[in-house]
């Protein structure tokens, strides 16, 4: 399952969604986290870290003010490797790292997504694009993306898949358009919005012809965060969240969000993410895919952002200071809480099948540091 994405804006709305209890602790016994500093690129004080795969990869970035950003791959064992220019975005299992690279910030426009294998950076947007993007990946490295052909406007008026070089134009135009999501079948999940006449749906592209989703309560835009391989999609309308079986939506909160990634979601369907109480306060939340939604029973506010297929979660809760993010990992209702080996803070970003954690902390510099959390004895998938 692909990793983690970059995070989009949300709008607000009125009511709040009543939870079930939080569901008894089984068998499973809270894991021990070890917390790990990975090592940063010589010369920047700041790393952030996007996604990781089950065999202990971990994709992010180098930062520094007066540096150009650099995307960073760091091995199992924790070295790090300089991937050039640009941010990494995630990586599958095979190792393929996605990553863009903005040319020019200002017009005329240049944003140019790649993906890194075995040493090599291949550039994977169409000849014709000048401002392009790629979210996501699947796991034989196909890669839906949006783009613009004009080198003066960064809206998205085409969308495509890259496979292996060749481009596949999807069935799908309009004054703005995003793709978010594809599975491993090459289906692609996107978004089609028309401001000027208040036209919004989200739409599934199976083998480049497009179709429109149902529609759904809220307001503006719909966002997919993504789509498992048997074709339910997870997704957010404003601070409304969604599930998509077929054609047909059904809402799990009016007053909450699904978590922006692909890491929100798992195989089962369950979907992780927030509702807010009638006070605007957010909870941290598990929508299973057979049942009522799970209060996760950590202090508010707080917000789950990733789950595996064993049903691990990770988030994190601000109760004690709103400004200082405490990182925690939910299992079966069990929480240990991942604090950071040095500084202030911790935030997670994603979980593997094997438990493996990573996320940002804060150095007693005050810069952040990418970090892994490992379990002591991490137990087999089930």
């Amino acid at each position: 399952m692909p990793d983690l994405r970059a995070s989009l804006a949300v709008l607000a709305l009125a009511a709040a969604l009543p939870l079930a209890p939080t569901s008894p602790a089984v068998a499973d016994t809270a894991p021990v986290m070890v917390a790990a500093v990975l090592p940063g690129l010589p010369g920047y004080p700041d790393h952030h870290v996007t996604g990781l795969n089950d065999l202990g990869q971990v994709v992010g970035s180098a930062q520094d003010h007066d540096l150009p950003v650099h995307a960073v791959l760091w091995s199992p064992r924790g070295g790090a490797t300089d991937l050039g220019p640009g941010l990494a975005v995630e990586l599958n299992q095979r190792g393929q790292v996605l990553g863009f690279e903005t040319r020019t910030a200002t017009a005329p426009y240049r944003n140019k997504p790649w993906i890194w294998f075995a040493g090599g950076r291949t550039v994977v947007s169409p000849p014709n694009a000048a401002w392009a993007s790629a979210p996501a990946m699947n796991e034989n490295g196909a890669v839906p993306v949006t783009y613009s052909t004009s080198l003066f406007r960064q809206q998205h008026n085409r969308a495509g898949v890259w496979e292996d070089g060749r481009h596949t134009e999807l069935s799908l135009s309009g004054p703005d358009l995003w793709v978010y999501g594809i599975n491993d079948a090459g289906v692609v999940v996107g978004s089609y919005a028309a401001f000027a006449t208040q036209d919004f749906a989200a739409v599934r592209c199976v083998d480049g012809a497009c179709t429109r989703l149902g529609g759904g309560p809220g307001y503006g835009t719909y966002i997919p965060e993504g789509i498992t391989e048997s074709g339910v999609v997870l997704g957010n309308r404003g601070t409304v969240a969604l599930r998509w079986e077929g054609d047909v939506a059904t809402v799990l909160s009016e007053n909450g969000r699904v978590a922006h990634g692909e890491q929100a979601f798992n195989e089962r369907g369950d979907a992780v993410g927030w509702t807010a109480d009638e006070d605007g306060t957010r909870r941290a939340v598990l929508w299973p895919a057979d049942g009522k939604p799970v209060d996760l029973g950590v202090p508010a506010p707080s917000e789950a952002v990733a789950i595996n297929e064993r049903g691990d979660i990770v988030g994190y809760t601000t109760a004690t200071d709103l400004s200082t993010p405490r990182g925690f990992l939910w299992r079966a209702g069990r929480v240990t809480y991942l604090d950071p080996p040095t500084g202030r803070y911790s935030l997670p970003i994603a979980i593997n099948n094997h438990g493996v954690v990573i996320g940002h902390t804060s150095g007693t510099d005050s810069t952040t540091k990418a970090t892994r959390w490992s379990p002591v004895a991490a137990s087999p998938v089930r």
